[in-house]
C-alpha cells in the first residue's frame, strides 16, 4: 500500500489506514492531530493495528506524543502546527 501525504487522526477511515500502514512498518507520512488531542483516536488506531498494550503519553503535548506498545515506542513529533511526523523506536 503506497501511502498518502497525510492522514486525518478523527477521521475514521484515515485512522483505519493509519494502523494498517502501523502494523506493515511504514511512517512516511505526516498525520493531522488537532490542538485539543483527541486519546482515544490515538489509541484506537494502535490497537487496529494489533497491539493490545496501548500506553499514550502527552506530557509533552503538543510538541510530541508518545505511544508505547509491546513492539516499541512510537512517537509523533510536531513538524507544523497540527501536522506531526511518525517514528518508531523499538
Amino acid at each position: 500500500m503506497e501511502p498518502r501525504a497525510f492522514y486525518d487522526i478523527t477521521e475514521e477511515e484515515d485512522r483505519a489506514e493509519l494502523a494498517k500502514l502501523i502494523k506493515a512498518g511504514v511512517y512516511s507520512y505526516a498525520v493531522l492531530i488537532p490542538e485539543d488531542l483527541p486519546r482515544r483516536d490515538v489509541e484506537e488506531v494502535f490497537r487496529a493495528a494489533g497491539f493490545s498494550r496501548v500506553e499514550v503519553d502527552a506530557s509533552s503535548w503538543p510538541r510530541q506524543i508518545a505511544v508505547r506498545t509491546e513492539g516499541g515506542t512510537y512517537v509523533f513529533k510536531k513538524v507544523e502546527e497540527g501536522v506531526y511526523r511518525l517514528s518508531v523506536h523499538p
